[in-house]
Protein backbone atom coordinates (compact mmCIF):
# COMPACT_ATOMS: atom_id res chain seq x y z
CA UNK A 1 0.00 0.00 0.00
CA UNK A 2 2.83 2.18 0.84
CA UNK A 3 4.99 1.91 -2.11
CA UNK A 4 1.69 2.31 -4.02
CA UNK A 5 1.35 5.70 -2.39
CA UNK A 6 4.43 6.47 -2.96
CA UNK A 7 4.36 6.13 -6.57
CA UNK A 8 1.45 8.25 -7.03
CA UNK A 9 2.84 10.95 -4.68
CA UNK A 10 -0.05 10.91 -2.36
CA UNK A 11 2.23 10.85 0.87
CA UNK A 12 2.68 11.64 3.55
CA UNK A 13 -0.58 9.76 4.33
CA UNK A 14 -2.17 8.54 7.97
CA UNK A 15 -3.31 5.12 7.23
CA UNK A 16 -6.27 4.84 9.50
CA UNK A 17 -7.14 1.10 11.19
CA UNK A 18 -9.21 -0.34 13.17
CA UNK A 19 -7.03 -1.41 16.48
CA UNK A 20 -4.01 -0.31 17.92
CA UNK A 21 -2.84 -3.60 17.32
CA UNK A 22 -3.56 -3.57 13.73
CA UNK A 23 -1.27 -0.14 13.50
CA UNK A 24 1.63 -1.73 15.54
CA UNK A 25 1.67 -4.79 13.41
CA UNK A 26 1.42 -2.64 10.57
CA UNK A 27 4.59 -0.37 11.61
CA UNK A 28 6.50 -3.45 12.83
CA UNK A 29 6.33 -5.07 8.88
CA UNK A 30 8.72 -2.34 7.35
CA UNK A 31 11.48 -4.19 9.27
CA UNK A 32 11.22 -7.20 6.61
CA UNK A 33 10.23 -4.68 3.69
CA UNK A 34 13.05 -2.85 1.34
CA UNK A 35 11.49 0.66 1.88
CA UNK A 36 14.52 2.98 0.83
CA UNK A 37 15.58 5.44 3.76
CA UNK A 38 14.57 8.68 4.05
CA UNK A 39 15.83 11.41 2.63
CA UNK A 40 19.09 12.84 5.60
CA UNK A 41 17.09 16.30 5.70
CA UNK A 42 14.22 14.25 7.03
CA UNK A 43 15.85 12.62 9.52
CA UNK A 44 17.82 15.59 10.78
CA UNK A 45 14.38 17.02 11.26
CA UNK A 46 12.86 14.40 12.99
CA UNK A 47 15.77 14.53 15.17
CA UNK A 48 15.58 17.81 16.19
CA UNK A 49 12.09 17.50 16.99
CA UNK A 50 12.86 14.61 19.47
CA UNK A 51 15.73 16.87 20.96
CA UNK A 52 12.91 19.95 21.54
CA UNK A 53 12.33 17.54 24.46
CA UNK A 54 15.03 16.75 26.18
CA UNK A 55 13.72 15.09 29.30
CA UNK A 56 12.01 12.41 27.05
CA UNK A 57 13.90 12.11 23.92
CA UNK A 58 15.63 9.11 25.72
CA UNK A 59 11.99 7.28 26.14
CA UNK A 60 11.39 8.17 22.66
CA UNK A 61 14.18 7.17 20.96
CA UNK A 62 14.09 3.47 22.97
CA UNK A 63 10.40 3.26 21.48
CA UNK A 64 10.83 0.14 19.39
CA UNK A 65 8.85 2.13 16.52
CA UNK A 66 11.67 4.66 16.86
CA UNK A 67 14.31 3.14 14.02
CA UNK A 68 11.57 3.07 11.63
CA UNK A 69 10.25 6.47 12.84
CA UNK A 70 13.52 8.23 11.91
CA UNK A 71 15.04 5.88 9.25
CA UNK A 72 11.46 4.76 7.21
CA UNK A 73 9.41 7.97 8.11
CA UNK A 74 6.77 5.33 9.38
CA UNK A 75 4.82 5.46 12.40
CA UNK A 76 2.02 4.18 15.23
CA UNK A 77 -0.23 6.57 16.76
CA UNK A 78 -3.12 5.40 19.34
CA UNK A 79 -4.04 6.09 22.97
CA UNK A 80 -1.62 3.19 23.60
CA UNK A 81 1.53 5.40 22.65
CA UNK A 82 3.50 7.33 25.42
CA UNK A 83 2.48 11.32 25.05
CA UNK A 84 6.06 11.73 24.16
CA UNK A 85 5.95 9.85 21.16
CA UNK A 86 2.19 11.02 19.91
CA UNK A 87 3.94 14.38 20.41
CA UNK A 88 7.07 13.57 18.35
CA UNK A 89 5.13 12.00 15.70
CA UNK A 90 2.21 14.82 15.38
CA UNK A 91 5.07 17.06 15.09
CA UNK A 92 6.86 15.34 12.45
CA UNK A 93 4.19 14.55 10.29
CA UNK A 94 3.24 18.67 10.29
CA UNK A 95 6.79 19.21 9.47
CA UNK A 96 6.15 17.17 6.62
CA UNK A 97 9.29 14.87 7.39
CA UNK A 98 7.10 11.31 7.43
CA UNK A 99 5.77 9.14 4.89
CA UNK A 100 2.83 7.36 6.80
CA UNK A 101 1.25 7.54 10.46
CA UNK A 102 -0.79 3.96 11.13
CA UNK A 103 -3.76 5.53 13.37
CA UNK A 104 -7.01 4.40 14.79
CA UNK A 105 -9.82 6.65 13.97
CA UNK A 106 -9.77 8.66 17.36
CA UNK A 107 -6.62 10.39 15.94
CA UNK A 108 -9.43 12.15 13.66
CA UNK A 109 -10.80 13.77 16.19
CA UNK A 110 -9.36 16.85 17.94
CA UNK A 111 -5.34 16.87 16.45
CA UNK A 112 -4.32 18.93 13.65
CA UNK A 113 -2.25 16.61 11.46
CA UNK A 114 -3.42 16.67 8.13
CA UNK A 115 -1.54 14.86 5.36
CA UNK A 116 -1.96 14.34 1.50
CA UNK A 117 -3.87 11.56 1.67
CA UNK A 118 -5.79 9.30 4.06
CA UNK A 119 -6.50 5.87 3.71
CA UNK A 120 -9.52 4.25 5.09
CA UNK A 121 -9.80 0.71 5.63
CA UNK A 122 -13.09 -0.08 7.75
CA UNK A 123 -16.20 1.44 7.71
CA UNK A 124 -16.68 -0.01 10.91
CA UNK A 125 -15.82 1.06 14.41
CA UNK A 126 -15.65 -1.14 17.58
CA UNK A 127 -17.59 0.36 20.11
CA UNK A 128 -18.52 -0.66 23.97
CA UNK A 129 -21.14 -2.55 22.45
CA UNK A 130 -18.92 -4.64 19.60
CA UNK A 131 -18.88 -3.41 16.10
CA UNK A 132 -20.76 -0.93 14.61
CA UNK A 133 -20.47 0.92 11.08
CA UNK A 134 -19.01 4.49 10.88
CA UNK A 135 -20.71 7.61 11.65
CA UNK A 136 -20.83 10.08 9.13
CA UNK A 137 -19.13 12.91 11.45
CA UNK A 138 -16.23 10.55 11.97
CA UNK A 139 -16.24 10.05 8.16
CA UNK A 140 -16.26 13.65 7.68
CA UNK A 141 -13.12 14.21 10.36
CA UNK A 142 -11.27 11.53 9.08
CA UNK A 143 -11.47 12.70 5.23
CA UNK A 144 -10.99 16.02 6.57
CA UNK A 145 -7.63 15.52 7.74
CA UNK A 146 -6.62 15.30 3.59
CA UNK A 147 -5.27 18.18 2.29
CA UNK A 148 -2.43 20.40 3.61
CA UNK A 149 -3.78 23.90 3.67
CA UNK A 150 -0.30 25.92 1.40
CA UNK A 151 0.57 22.81 0.12
CA UNK A 152 -1.55 20.94 -1.83
CA UNK A 153 -4.06 21.88 -4.39
CA UNK A 154 -6.43 19.05 -3.59
CA UNK A 155 -6.46 16.36 -1.12
CA UNK A 156 -6.96 12.59 -1.38
CA UNK A 157 -9.48 10.16 0.19
CA UNK A 158 -8.34 6.28 -0.56
CA UNK A 159 -11.06 3.16 0.36
CA UNK A 160 -9.22 0.24 0.25
CA UNK A 161 -11.16 -3.44 -0.22
CA UNK A 162 -11.09 -5.71 2.76
CA UNK A 163 -13.34 -7.97 4.65
CA UNK A 164 -14.02 -4.68 7.62
CA UNK A 165 -14.80 -2.50 4.07
CA UNK A 166 -18.39 -2.00 2.98
CA UNK A 167 -18.40 0.57 0.38
CA UNK A 168 -22.15 0.89 0.66
CA UNK A 169 -21.97 2.18 3.98
CA UNK A 170 -19.26 4.54 3.26
CA UNK A 171 -21.20 6.13 0.04
CA UNK A 172 -24.42 6.49 2.09
CA UNK A 173 -22.42 7.77 5.08
CA UNK A 174 -20.47 10.72 2.58
CA UNK A 175 -23.66 12.08 1.40
CA UNK A 176 -25.20 12.28 4.55
CA UNK A 177 -25.18 15.05 7.05
CA UNK A 178 -23.20 14.63 10.13
CA UNK A 179 -25.10 13.01 12.77
CA UNK A 180 -26.54 15.61 15.56
CA UNK A 181 -24.15 16.72 18.66
CA UNK A 182 -25.71 15.02 21.40
CA UNK A 183 -24.66 16.70 24.87
CA UNK A 184 -23.12 14.50 27.63
CA UNK A 185 -23.50 16.78 30.36
CA UNK A 186 -25.48 15.39 33.36
CA UNK A 187 -25.72 16.24 36.87
CA UNK A 188 -22.85 14.67 39.49
CA UNK A 189 -21.74 15.27 43.05
CA UNK A 190 -19.81 17.84 42.63
CA UNK A 191 -21.92 19.81 40.60
CA UNK A 192 -24.73 19.82 42.93
CA UNK A 193 -22.54 20.88 45.92
CA UNK A 194 -21.14 23.56 44.08
CA UNK A 195 -24.14 24.90 42.34
CA UNK A 196 -25.85 24.69 45.92
CA UNK A 197 -23.38 26.43 47.30
CA UNK A 198 -23.51 29.54 45.06
CA UNK A 199 -27.16 29.87 44.66
CA UNK A 200 -30.50 28.17 45.74
CA UNK A 201 -32.22 24.73 44.50
CA UNK A 202 -34.94 27.24 42.15
CA UNK A 203 -31.98 28.76 41.09
CA UNK A 204 -30.11 25.39 40.37
CA UNK A 205 -33.25 24.26 38.99
CA UNK A 206 -33.27 27.38 36.32
CA UNK A 207 -29.83 27.03 35.25
CA UNK A 208 -29.57 23.60 34.70
CA UNK A 209 -33.25 23.71 32.51
CA UNK A 210 -31.06 25.99 30.61
CA UNK A 211 -27.93 23.73 29.51
CA UNK A 212 -28.44 22.50 25.98
CA UNK A 213 -28.94 18.85 27.48
CA UNK A 214 -32.49 19.77 28.84
CA UNK A 215 -32.98 21.87 25.16
CA UNK A 216 -32.28 18.96 23.27
CA UNK A 217 -34.23 16.78 26.05
CA UNK A 218 -37.66 19.39 25.43
CA UNK A 219 -36.83 18.71 21.69
CA UNK A 220 -36.54 14.46 22.21
CA UNK A 221 -39.85 15.10 24.69
CA UNK A 222 -41.74 17.52 21.54
CA UNK A 223 -41.54 14.33 19.07
CA UNK A 224 -42.32 11.95 21.44
CA UNK A 225 -46.00 13.85 22.64
CA UNK A 226 -47.71 13.10 19.49
CA UNK A 227 -47.34 9.50 19.98
CA UNK A 228 -48.14 9.61 23.36
CA UNK A 229 -51.50 11.57 23.03
CA UNK A 230 -52.21 9.22 19.86
CA UNK A 231 -52.22 6.41 22.35
CA UNK A 232 -53.77 8.16 25.10
CA UNK A 233 -56.88 9.03 22.68
CA UNK A 234 -57.25 5.46 22.14
CA UNK A 235 -57.57 4.61 25.29
CA UNK A 236 -59.88 7.37 25.86
CA UNK A 237 -62.53 6.56 22.94
CA UNK A 238 -63.01 2.89 24.34
CA UNK A 239 -63.16 4.07 28.05
CA UNK A 240 -65.79 6.00 26.48
CA UNK A 241 -67.75 2.97 25.34
CA UNK A 242 -66.78 0.24 27.84
CA UNK A 243 -69.01 0.23 31.19
CA UNK A 244 -66.12 0.10 33.20
CA UNK A 245 -63.86 2.30 31.83
CA UNK A 246 -60.73 1.17 32.07
CA UNK A 247 -61.42 -2.04 29.65
CA UNK A 248 -57.88 -3.60 30.33
CA UNK A 249 -57.09 -3.20 33.97
CA UNK A 250 -60.98 -3.99 35.32
CA UNK A 251 -61.10 -6.92 32.85
CA UNK A 252 -58.10 -8.71 33.95
CA UNK A 253 -58.92 -7.93 37.69
CA UNK A 254 -62.58 -9.48 36.95
CA UNK A 255 -61.43 -12.43 34.81
CA UNK A 256 -59.95 -14.69 37.97
CA UNK A 257 -62.66 -13.63 39.78
CA UNK A 258 -65.70 -14.57 37.71
CA UNK A 259 -63.42 -17.84 37.13
CA UNK A 260 -63.26 -18.72 40.94
CA UNK A 261 -67.28 -18.11 41.00
CA UNK A 262 -68.19 -20.25 38.44
CA UNK A 263 -66.08 -22.79 40.16
CA UNK A 264 -67.67 -22.11 43.37
CA UNK A 265 -70.98 -22.22 41.96
CA UNK A 266 -70.42 -25.63 39.50
CA UNK A 267 -69.45 -27.27 43.28
CA UNK A 268 -72.53 -25.59 44.68
CA UNK A 269 -74.63 -27.30 42.30
CA UNK A 270 -73.01 -30.63 43.18
CA UNK A 271 -73.92 -30.33 46.64
CA UNK A 272 -77.24 -29.44 46.07
CA UNK A 273 -77.90 -32.64 43.13
CA UNK A 274 -76.54 -34.90 45.85
CA UNK A 275 -78.59 -33.50 48.90
CA UNK A 276 -80.67 -36.39 48.73
CA UNK A 277 -78.11 -38.93 49.15
CA UNK A 278 -76.18 -36.69 52.11
CA UNK A 279 -76.83 -36.33 55.35
CA UNK A 280 -77.14 -33.23 56.68
CA UNK A 281 -77.75 -34.18 59.99
CA UNK A 282 -74.15 -34.61 60.18
CA UNK A 283 -72.40 -31.41 61.67
CA UNK A 284 -69.13 -31.79 59.07
CA UNK A 285 -71.04 -32.27 56.31
CA UNK A 286 -73.71 -29.67 57.11
CA UNK A 287 -70.95 -27.31 57.90
CA UNK A 288 -69.19 -27.89 54.05
CA UNK A 289 -72.31 -27.36 52.97
CA UNK A 290 -72.76 -23.67 54.48
CA UNK A 291 -69.04 -22.87 53.26
CA UNK A 292 -69.78 -23.77 49.80
CA UNK A 293 -72.55 -21.62 49.79
CA UNK A 294 -70.63 -18.56 52.17
CA UNK A 295 -68.17 -18.71 49.26
CA UNK A 296 -70.41 -18.63 46.03
CA UNK A 297 -72.37 -16.06 48.30
CA UNK A 298 -69.39 -14.10 48.65
CA UNK A 299 -67.60 -14.30 45.08
CA UNK A 300 -70.92 -13.02 43.94
CA UNK A 301 -70.55 -10.30 45.85
CA UNK A 302 -67.03 -9.39 45.16
CA UNK A 303 -68.01 -10.05 41.22
CA UNK A 304 -70.94 -7.53 41.50
CA UNK A 305 -68.38 -4.31 42.25
CA UNK A 306 -67.46 -5.33 38.59
CA UNK A 307 -69.16 -3.20 35.63
CA UNK A 308 -68.76 -6.60 33.80
CA UNK A 309 -70.61 -8.69 36.11
CA UNK A 310 -73.66 -6.75 34.04
CA UNK A 311 -72.53 -5.99 30.90
CA UNK A 312 -73.98 -8.24 27.75
CA UNK A 313 -71.25 -7.56 25.69
CA UNK A 314 -68.66 -9.76 28.77
CA UNK A 315 -68.25 -12.97 26.73
CA UNK A 316 -66.83 -11.08 23.80
CA UNK A 317 -64.60 -8.94 25.71
CA UNK A 318 -61.70 -10.73 26.30
CA UNK A 319 -59.80 -10.21 22.48
CA UNK A 320 -60.67 -6.25 22.86
CA UNK A 321 -59.33 -6.14 26.53
CA UNK A 322 -56.30 -7.95 25.39
CA UNK A 323 -55.62 -5.86 22.55
CA UNK A 324 -56.40 -2.55 24.97
CA UNK A 325 -54.27 -3.97 28.12
CA UNK A 326 -51.43 -4.15 25.19
CA UNK A 327 -51.76 -0.62 24.19
CA UNK A 328 -52.40 0.81 28.35
CA UNK A 329 -48.59 -0.89 28.71
CA UNK A 330 -47.26 0.65 25.61
CA UNK A 331 -48.97 4.29 27.06
CA UNK A 332 -47.47 3.77 30.30
CA UNK A 333 -43.80 2.88 28.82
CA UNK A 334 -44.12 6.14 26.61
CA UNK A 335 -45.36 7.96 29.69
CA UNK A 336 -42.47 6.92 31.76
CA UNK A 337 -39.90 7.69 29.24
CA UNK A 338 -41.50 10.66 28.54
CA UNK A 339 -40.81 11.87 32.24
CA UNK A 340 -37.53 10.63 31.78
CA UNK A 341 -37.06 12.88 29.01
CA UNK A 342 -38.44 15.96 29.91
CA UNK A 343 -37.00 16.09 34.05
CA UNK A 344 -34.47 12.95 33.59
CA UNK A 345 -31.91 15.93 34.07
CA UNK A 346 -33.02 17.65 37.07
CA UNK A 347 -34.77 14.10 38.92
CA UNK A 348 -30.90 13.19 38.28
CA UNK A 349 -29.49 16.09 40.07
CA UNK A 350 -32.45 15.62 43.05
CA UNK A 351 -31.00 11.84 43.39
CA UNK A 352 -27.57 13.53 43.89
CA UNK A 353 -28.93 15.67 46.78
CA UNK A 354 -30.58 12.97 48.05
CA UNK A 355 -27.64 10.95 48.36
CA UNK A 356 -25.18 13.97 49.69
CA UNK A 357 -27.62 14.32 52.65
CA UNK A 358 -27.29 10.90 53.69
CA UNK A 359 -23.73 11.43 53.99
CA UNK A 360 -24.44 15.16 55.24
CA UNK A 361 -22.50 16.79 52.70
CA UNK A 362 -25.90 18.82 51.82
CA UNK A 363 -28.44 19.81 55.59
CA UNK A 364 -32.55 19.40 54.59
CA UNK A 365 -32.61 22.18 52.89
CA UNK A 366 -29.82 21.59 50.67
CA UNK A 367 -27.02 24.04 52.14
CA UNK A 368 -23.76 21.96 51.74
CA UNK A 369 -22.53 21.51 55.29
CA UNK A 370 -19.00 22.04 56.33
CA UNK A 371 -17.88 18.81 54.99
CA UNK A 372 -19.83 19.34 51.78
CA UNK A 373 -17.45 22.68 50.90
CA UNK A 374 -14.42 20.68 51.05
CA UNK A 375 -16.00 18.13 48.95
CA UNK A 376 -17.35 20.31 47.00
CA UNK A 377 -13.65 20.94 45.93
CA UNK A 378 -13.01 17.20 44.71
CA UNK A 379 -12.85 16.93 40.99
CA UNK A 380 -13.32 13.49 40.62
CA UNK A 381 -15.95 10.97 39.34
CA UNK A 382 -17.40 9.52 42.82
CA UNK A 383 -16.83 12.99 45.19
CA UNK A 384 -19.12 11.25 48.12
CA UNK A 385 -16.80 8.35 47.60
CA UNK A 386 -13.24 9.89 47.57
CA UNK A 387 -14.87 12.19 50.44
CA UNK A 388 -15.94 8.99 52.49
CA UNK A 389 -12.46 7.81 52.16
CA UNK A 390 -11.24 11.39 53.53
CA UNK A 391 -13.45 11.13 56.46
CA UNK A 392 -12.53 7.83 57.42
CA UNK A 393 -8.83 8.47 57.23
CA UNK A 394 -8.04 6.13 54.56
CA UNK A 395 -5.60 8.46 53.06
CA UNK A 396 -4.12 9.12 56.56
CA UNK A 397 -0.54 6.98 55.65
CA UNK A 398 2.73 7.00 56.67
CA UNK A 399 4.50 8.57 53.31
CA UNK A 400 3.62 9.82 50.04
CA UNK A 401 4.43 6.38 48.25
CA UNK A 402 1.67 4.41 50.27
CA UNK A 403 -1.09 7.77 48.96
CA UNK A 404 0.36 7.19 45.41
CA UNK A 405 0.02 3.38 45.43
CA UNK A 406 -3.83 4.22 47.33
CA UNK A 407 -4.79 6.78 45.15
CA UNK A 408 -3.41 4.63 41.80
CA UNK A 409 -6.02 1.82 42.94
CA UNK A 410 -8.66 4.10 42.89
CA UNK A 411 -7.80 6.17 39.72
CA UNK A 412 -7.52 2.73 37.38
CA UNK A 413 -11.22 3.79 35.86
CA UNK A 414 -12.15 0.18 33.63
CA UNK A 415 -8.33 -0.68 32.45
CA UNK A 416 -6.61 -3.43 33.59
CA UNK A 417 -3.31 -3.42 34.48
CA UNK A 418 -2.59 -7.58 34.92
CA UNK A 419 1.04 -8.18 36.63
CA UNK A 420 3.42 -11.15 35.47
CA UNK A 421 4.11 -11.40 39.17
CA UNK A 422 1.81 -10.55 42.52
CA UNK A 423 3.61 -10.20 45.67
CA UNK A 424 1.89 -9.73 48.96
CA UNK A 425 1.40 -5.90 49.38
CA UNK A 426 0.75 -4.67 52.99
CA UNK A 427 0.57 -1.04 51.69
CA UNK A 428 -2.53 -2.23 50.00
CA UNK A 429 -4.21 -3.57 53.33
CA UNK A 430 -6.56 -0.08 53.56
CA UNK A 431 -8.16 -1.47 50.49
CA UNK A 432 -9.89 -3.54 52.39
CA UNK A 433 -11.17 -1.29 54.01
CA UNK A 434 -12.23 1.30 51.30
CA UNK A 435 -13.78 -2.05 49.61
CA UNK A 436 -16.16 -2.24 52.67
CA UNK A 437 -17.07 1.80 52.21
CA UNK A 438 -17.80 1.24 48.06
CA UNK A 439 -20.11 -1.65 48.99
CA UNK A 440 -22.09 0.77 51.55
CA UNK A 441 -22.08 3.68 48.99
CA UNK A 442 -23.67 1.77 46.23
CA UNK A 443 -25.90 -0.29 48.62
CA UNK A 444 -27.09 3.68 49.34
CA UNK A 445 -26.73 4.87 45.44
CA UNK A 446 -29.00 1.65 44.31
CA UNK A 447 -31.71 2.51 47.04
CA UNK A 448 -31.99 6.39 45.46
CA UNK A 449 -31.39 4.42 41.92
CA UNK A 450 -28.08 6.40 41.41
CA UNK A 451 -25.40 4.79 39.92
CA UNK A 452 -22.09 6.46 40.42
CA UNK A 453 -18.69 4.15 39.57
CA UNK A 454 -16.47 3.29 42.19
CA UNK A 455 -13.34 1.48 41.09
CA UNK A 456 -10.33 -0.58 42.95
CA UNK A 457 -7.44 -2.41 41.37
CA UNK A 458 -4.74 -3.58 43.25
CA UNK A 459 -2.67 -4.21 40.32
CA UNK A 460 -2.62 -0.34 39.62
CA UNK A 461 -1.84 0.15 43.17
CA UNK A 462 1.27 -1.70 43.04
CA UNK A 463 2.13 -0.03 39.79
CA UNK A 464 2.09 3.27 41.78
CA UNK A 465 4.13 1.64 44.68
CA UNK A 466 6.95 0.97 42.45
CA UNK A 467 6.87 3.98 40.31
CA UNK A 468 6.52 6.25 43.33
CA UNK A 469 9.62 5.57 44.92
CA UNK A 470 11.43 7.61 42.80
CA UNK A 471 14.12 4.98 41.62
CA UNK A 472 11.75 2.91 39.65
CA UNK A 473 13.03 2.79 35.36
CA UNK A 474 10.50 3.03 33.19
CA UNK A 475 11.08 0.22 31.28
CA UNK A 476 10.62 -1.81 34.89
CA UNK A 477 7.56 -0.52 35.55
CA UNK A 478 6.45 -1.62 31.57
CA UNK A 479 8.43 -5.14 32.53
CA UNK A 480 5.98 -5.70 35.56
CA UNK A 481 2.83 -5.83 34.05
CA UNK A 482 1.16 -6.66 30.67
CA UNK A 483 -0.48 -3.06 30.34
CA UNK A 484 0.60 -1.24 27.50
CA UNK A 485 2.83 2.07 28.41
CA UNK A 486 0.33 4.71 27.04
CA UNK A 487 -2.07 2.92 29.17
CA UNK A 488 -0.12 3.01 32.27
CA UNK A 489 0.71 6.24 31.63
CA UNK A 490 -2.43 7.15 31.44
CA UNK A 491 -2.90 5.50 34.74
CA UNK A 492 -0.28 7.63 35.99
CA UNK A 493 -1.62 10.94 34.92
CA UNK A 494 -5.06 9.93 36.39
CA UNK A 495 -3.63 8.97 39.94
CA UNK A 496 -1.55 12.28 39.65
CA UNK A 497 -4.72 14.15 39.04
CA UNK A 498 -6.44 12.86 41.63
CA UNK A 499 -3.94 13.54 44.22
CA UNK A 500 -4.13 17.23 42.48
CA UNK A 501 -7.46 16.91 43.88
CA UNK A 502 -6.59 16.00 47.16
CA UNK A 503 -3.37 18.62 47.54
CA UNK A 504 -6.75 21.56 46.91
CA UNK A 505 -7.78 20.45 50.35
CA UNK A 506 -4.70 22.41 52.19
CA UNK A 507 -7.61 24.43 54.13
CA UNK A 508 -9.09 21.88 55.69
CA UNK A 509 -6.59 18.73 55.70
CA UNK A 510 -3.52 20.06 55.79
CA UNK A 511 -1.36 17.26 56.29
CA UNK A 512 -3.53 15.41 53.47
CA UNK A 513 -2.37 18.42 51.28
CA UNK A 514 1.26 17.83 51.66
CA UNK A 515 1.16 14.31 51.65
CA UNK A 516 -0.41 14.58 48.13
CA UNK A 517 1.72 17.19 46.89
CA UNK A 518 4.89 15.15 47.19
CA UNK A 519 3.21 12.19 46.32
CA UNK A 520 2.55 14.34 43.31
CA UNK A 521 6.23 15.43 42.73
CA UNK A 522 7.49 11.53 43.05
CA UNK A 523 4.69 10.55 39.91
CA UNK A 524 5.31 13.51 37.19
CA UNK A 525 8.53 12.31 36.18
CA UNK A 526 10.09 11.25 32.60
CA UNK A 527 8.38 9.89 30.55
CA UNK A 528 4.68 10.72 32.57
CA UNK A 529 3.98 14.17 31.19
CA UNK A 530 0.55 15.83 29.77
Amino acid sequence: MLDTLLQYDLTPAIIFLPSRRGCDEAVDSFRRMRLPDLPDDHQRRIAQIVAEYPDEAPYVEQHRQFPLLLRKGVAAHHAGQLPAWKHVVERAMAAGALRAVFATSTLAAGIDMPARSVVITASSQRSDDGHRDIKAFELAQMTGRAGRRGRDRVGFAIFVPGPFQDMRVIAEKLLSPPEPVESAFDANYTMALNLLQQMSPEAARSLIERSFRHFQNRKLADRLRPRLNEIKAILDADAKVCPAGDRARTFAAYRPVWRELSAARKQLRRWQNAKRQLDLDDPDTRADYAAAVATAQRLEAEAGSFACFTCPQVTNCAPRAAEMLETSQLYDQLAQRFSEIENGLWDRFKKCVAVLQRYDYLDHEWRPTADGKWAAQLRVDNAVFVGELIRAGIFDVESPRHLAALCGAIAAEDREFPLYDETRAEYLRPLKRVRGIAYAIADVQARYENYCAMTIDYDAGRLLWAWADGQCAWESLLAMTEAVEGDVARLLLRTSDMLGQLAGLAASHPKLAEQARAAIYAIRRPPVED
